[in-house]
């Protein structure tokens, strides 16, 4: 319904897009804990369209939602019925959120002191967004149609059109890696497998190449290609950054954790061995392998070739870096306990 309204705009239309956007906003508090996608700002956006300043409470429950909707969902849409009239009508009201609003709309200042929310500034951004949800669906990007499609269930529909609009963008890492993520989450794998190869190649050495093969052996392991998943995890080795920090940041965790994963999917007792040596090996010094799923991982990759002595190691390996873990986070807690009350002694003497 929203884009149908978005291609075919009236004004008979508002009472409808009044009530869209705020179906939006119950099922965003019901059922979107977190994150903001294009359906509730196309619905914010056809609603600020008619610049009517009874509005600004609706949108206001549309930032108000979560903390993501609270940056994502921009105070621009507060104020499209003209900044003065938008201000005047929250200062009159007696609206439990007069306060706030009012903060929200007039106390971002610019360097100079000025006001930052102008009429100038609202129309600019609304510009950019009637450039986002154009009225003409010939003005919209491919990939949009892409978005639409696969939506609506229509993984072929929204394939086509996906690459259409990679036809038209330069052959770029970026590019690659968004053309690969919808292709595999369409079902595509063989294809984005081999998008995936062309981003490994484009990659510089170090960390880029580790990151995008790691991709490539998890891509491949879904499609149930032991061999070659394998085989590019013997080639990230090798581009492995060795430094301290890429073992602090979880690139070498996500590695050692694609060996184990690969563990029950070999096609035989000797290349699962195999696998799970190499893995084992590549684990030490690894720090919080309690995080990004390794232990479990490994456990079961140990459980699946019955080896009841490396077992037992992974139990102990499991239960030393849960105690490390709960004291690095008693530690963290104290910090915070401690960073707090510094801040009421400083209150309390200012």
């Amino acid at each position: 319904m929203l884009w149908a309204l978005q291609y075919d705009r009236g004004p008979q239309d508002l009472p409808l897009l009044r009530f869209l956007l705020q179906q939006e906003i119950n099922r965003y508090r019901e059922t979107v804990p977190w994150g903001l996608a294009p359906d509730l700002e196309l619905a914010g956006f056809l609603v600020a369209e008619h610049r009517q300043v009874d509005d600004v409470w609706l949108h206001w429950q549309a930032k108000n939602i979560s903390f993501d909707t609270a940056l994502g969902y921009r105070t621009p849409y507060l104020l499209t019925a003209g900044v003065n009239a938008t201000v005047e009508t929250v200062r009159s009201s007696s609206h439990p959120d007069r306060e706030r609003i009012l903060h929200e709309i007039t106390s971002p200042r610019n360097p100079d002191g000025t006001p930052h929310y102008t009429d100038t500034v609202v129309e600019e951004w609304l510009d950019t967004r009637r450039a986002r949800f154009p009225s003409d669906p010939a003005a919209e990007s491919p990939q949009t149609w892409a978005n639409h499609a696969a939506r609506l269930g229509e993984q072929g529909a929204s394939r086509r059109f996906l690459l259409a609009w990679a036809d038209q963008e330069p052959r770029t890492g970026q590019t690659l890696n968004t053309l690969q993520f919808h292709l595999a989450r369409l079902g595509f794998l063989t294809e984005a497998i081999k998008v995936q190869k062309e981003a490994v190649a484009l990659a510089e050495p170090g960390h880029p190449k580790a990151g995008n093969l790691l991709t490539l052996v998890d891509l491949q392991r879904k499609s149930g290609d032991v061999t070659d998943a394998w085989e590019s995890l013997r080639e990230c080795a090798d581009s492995m950054p060795p430094d301290r920090f890429w073992k602090e940041a979880g690139l070498w965790r996500h590695f050692v954790r694609a060996h184990f994963l690969l563990v029950p999917m070999a096609p035989d007792q000797a290349t699962a061995r195999m696998i799970l040596a190499e893995g084992d090996r590549q684990m030490h010094d690894v720090p919080r392998l309690w995080m990004d799923g390794v232990l479990d991982a490994a456990i079961a990759a140990v459980e699946h070739v019955e080896d009841p002595h490396m077992h037992a190691r992974y139990l102990t390996i499991r239960d030393t870096e849960l105690r490390a873990r709960d004291q690095e986070l008693k530690q963290a807690r104290r910090g915070e306990t401690t960073a707090e009350t510094e801040d009421d002694h400083n209150r309390a003497g200012t």
